[in-house]
């Protein structure tokens, strides 16, 4: 089944196919065509990575080479790409855009023209493993999903603006594009491809950041620019520096040429530093945030499930290549740091999308720890946490855009009680924050995982890492039960509520993540031994689990999914189907006084017979975890931190 297609044609498909359909909705601009046409380009996009891999577990992984006129055609786009980004810089008077879109106008044709001999060659061009396969299933499958949620969404996003002309084939040009870039940069072996495809990506951001027009989206745009074009002229930089001690561009042949030394290493950790920019690491984290003011589509799409990956993929595709060094030590330590920090300061937070942008930074930073102790079981684990949290935050994002649109707000106070006005979408919510946070689900089971390869003393800073990874964990479940908890408060039942609006395509693409959420988690078992197992081999690192039943089990303890679903699903079903409660048997709730059934809203009487209404609120602590108070000394340490990590490349 997986030769039905050709490798030539898979890769076709997944990465030229896109650019292609982009281009027709940009051309067409009429929504009746565009819908159907996005539709079926994301469908032939998800069978696609399928085939891809059947072809994979097959045949294993896949080397392929376009022809010299494809190297001279990424090229070309590479400054047509800079030239556009100095011309952003030039327009909009932003030094530092300006400054890192021209050092890497002039490090790059340096390095082609001056640097590489006119015969270097890098072969293969494209190599394709399971861990670009898992990459390429995220991308192209909850991808597309995200971006047929967006359909409607974009349609009701347009009306509430009241615009006079749509711009929904410009949305989704870029949202579109944007699958294709990311499939070129995860299959990419060249170096001079991946650059190609992250600059691709650092501009589908840029604009999907800016859609609205309004000053604060251009504003948070041009930041999200620069940062991420920071991380572009690291690249380069890199890439000079990596030509200079091992003659090679190729990140396969690079993995096996060993860590000798910092000549080797200070490259190597240039890539990082690069990853670190794309996935807002700490203290980067500032243009994630800014990004929130997008539609929501692009929050989930590019900045929580995708895009933002791409940056931890990079750190997690070179984790053999420093292997047992200083540096591993240090991007542990960074990303612990980076996890912690990120789910306390996210306490504080009442806007639900900056508690979701919050906690990907934190989630990327996991994953990042996880590649920095760089042992079986850590790998393992960073894998396990790129699909979960992908499904996961995915939901979380798109439940939030739903639930905006119906009540106008993104302040989770004004949530409360949602449950009884929106209980479909506030079930999707619940359960996308408890995939999130409880046991057997994915997420945890990541957690578990990275935690227990902490703890095995790696280095001598090991407990600092397990106590870093410790707080965040427990951080973590104050933010998401506290949302949680605002969501099913329901102070005065509403009898008459009217019925909750449903459009197809948002609730349909929602509760195929939320059953994908479930699925992959009570079938984590067979979710490792099949992809993630192999996907590690093929990195070059050992089995981290053993199967035991529907069960996993490593060296420090058993991962039971099954028997905690069974107990979950009884805990939920048998009270629902034995308890039957009546509208007439709901009261209001007593608060110490006279409940006053004629007041707007619930209220009692109280002290001297005076009305009083009924108040809640969550608790956010914002004195002691504001982001006010903490982001200048979180971004100080995080700064000392990136020193500490380049220094150690040459200790």
């Amino acid at each position: 089944m997986g030769l039905i297609m050709g490798v030539e044609t898979l890769i076709a498909v997944l990465v030229i196919m896109p650019f292609a359909a982009a281009l027709l909705t940009l051309v067409v601009k009429d929504a009746r065509i565009i819908k159907p046409l996005v539709i079926a380009s994301i469908s032939v996009l998800m069978v696609a990575s399928v085939l891809l891999l059947i072809r994979v577990l097959e045949s294993g992984p896949i080397a392929f080479s376009p022809g010299n006129l494809w190297d001279i055609l990424i090229l070309v786009l590479d400054f047509v790409l800079l030239a556009y980004f100095l011309y952003i810089g030039f327009t909009s008077r932003h030094p530092l855009i300006l400054t890192l879109a021209g050092a890497q106008a002039v490090m790059l044709p340096v390095l082609k023209f001056y640097i590489l001999p006119s015969t270097a060659k890098v072969d293969p061009v494209l190599y394709i493993d399971l861990l670009s396969v898992i990459m390429a299933l995220v991308i192209s499958i909850i991808g597309g999903l995200i971006i047929i949620y967006a359909l409607d969404y974009m349609r009701d996003h347009e009306a509430h603006l009241k615009l006079d002309k749509t711009r929904q084939h410009i949305f989704f040009f870029f949202m579109i594009a944007f699958l294709g870039a990311m499939n070129g940069l995860v299959f990419a072996n060249s170096l001079l491809w991946l650059f190609f495809f992250w600059e691709v990506t650092t501009l589908c951001s840029f604009h999907l950041i800016r859609h609205d027009l309004n000053a604060e989206a251009i504003r948070n745009a041009l930041r999200a620019l620069w940062m991420n074009l920071l991380g572009g002229a690291a690249l380069v930089l890199g890439m000079i520096l990596l030509w200079q001690a091992s003659e090679t561009l190729a990140i396969q042949q690079l993995m096996g040429l060993g860590t000798v030394g910092a000549a080797l290493l200070l490259p190597i950790a240039l890539f990082c530093f690069t990853g670190f920019t794309k996935a807002a690491q700490v203290p980067f984290q500032s243009w994630l945030l800014g990004a929130m003011v997008a539609p929501t589509p692009v929050s989930a799409l590019l900045h929580s499930s995708t895009m933002v990956k791409a940056g931890v993929y990079l750190v997690l595709r070179l984790a053999p290549a420093y292997e047992g060094t200083q540096l591993s030590v240090a991007i542990a330590i960074f990303g612990a740091f980076v996890f912690m920090v990120t789910s306390v300061v996210a306490i504080s937070q009442n806007n639900a999308k900056r508690v979701l942008a919050y906690s990907t930074v934190s989630n990327l930073g996991l994953i990042i720890c996880c590649a920095g102790i760089n042992s079986d079981l850590a790998i393992a684990a960073a894998i396990a946490l790129i699909v979960f949290h992908a499904v996961s935050k995915a939901v979380l994002f798109l439940v939030v855009g739903s639930i905006e649109q119906r009540i106008e707000s993104r302040d989770i106070e004004d949530m409360e009680g949602l449950v009884a006005k929106l209980p479909l979408l506030s079930g999707m919510a619940i359960l996308g924050m408890v995939t999130m946070l409880f046991v057997p689900f994915g997420v945890l089971f990541g957690k578990w995982a990275s935690i227990q390869a902490a703890a095995v003393p790696f280095s001598a800073w090991f407990p600092l890492v397990v106590g870093l990874l410790a707080i965040g964990s427990a951080t973590t479940m104050v933010y998401w039960t506290k949302w949680i908890g605002r969501m099913i408060s329901v102070v005065s039942f509403n009898r008459d509520a009217k019925v909750e609006p449903k459009s197809f395509l948002s609730y349909t693409t929602i509760l195929l993540m939320v059953a994908g959420a479930v699925v992959l988690s009570v079938f984590v078992a067979p979710l490792v031994n099949i992809l993630i197992t192999p996907a590690e081999s093929t990195m070059g690192y050992a089995k981290a689990f053993e199967t035991a039943g529907w069960h996993l089990r490593s060296d420090w303890g058993l991962f039971t999914p099954w028997p905690l679903f069974i107990a979950i699903t009884l805990a939920l079903l048998l009270p629902a189907l034995l308890i039957r409660v009546r509208g007439d048997q709901y009261r209001e709730p007593y608060l110490c006084g006279a409940n006053d059934p004629s007041g707007v809203g619930p209220t009692f009487h109280s002290i001297a017979d005076q009305g009083v209404a009924v108040r809640t609120g969550g608790a956010y602590w914002e004195a002691l975890f504001g982001e006010r108070g903490l982001t200048n000394w979180i971004n100080g340490a995080a700064l000392l931190l990136l020193v500490v990590l380049f220094v150690g490349v040459f200790v």
